[in-house]
């Protein structure tokens, strides 16, 4: 009987432990997109999005020359939308289709991005 005891304790200590394991953050991405940067390329102009949860930054260079935009993110599914504030209120938002490495935007008829 203490043998049964002592065996069902550490069972239950056991369990603890790795539950307590499963449940912290291991420093993933929280969604699909965290973390990765996205390049596209269309008509002479080359494109840049990086997610950095919630934020995402987006570059255009063209000539030489590089405008950059910041703006935030979500994710539902495998939508993605992008939202850019301009001086004082303006902005504009996006959707994005995530389907495995590629990115296109279904309002747009721009680039499709691929996961670098």
């Amino acid at each position: 009987m203490k043998n049964s005891l002592k065996i069902l304790g550490i069972i239950a200590v056991v369990a603890v432990i790795g539950f307590s394991m499963a449940a912290c953050d291991d420093g993933t991405p929280k969604d699909a997109v965290d973390g990765t940067t996205w390049n596209a390329s269309m008509e002479g102009m080359n494109y840049v999005l990086t997610f950095n949860s919630p934020n995402v930054t987006r570059s255009m260079t063209y000539e030489g020359e590089t405008h950059t935009q910041t703006g935030t993110y979500s994710i539902s599914g495998n939508n993605v939308t992008l939202t850019f504030v301009y001086e004082g209120d303006d902005s504009w938002s996006t959707t994005g289709i995530l389907s495995g490495n590629t990115l296109s935007f279904e309002n747009d008829d721009g680039p499709i991005f691929t996961r670098q």
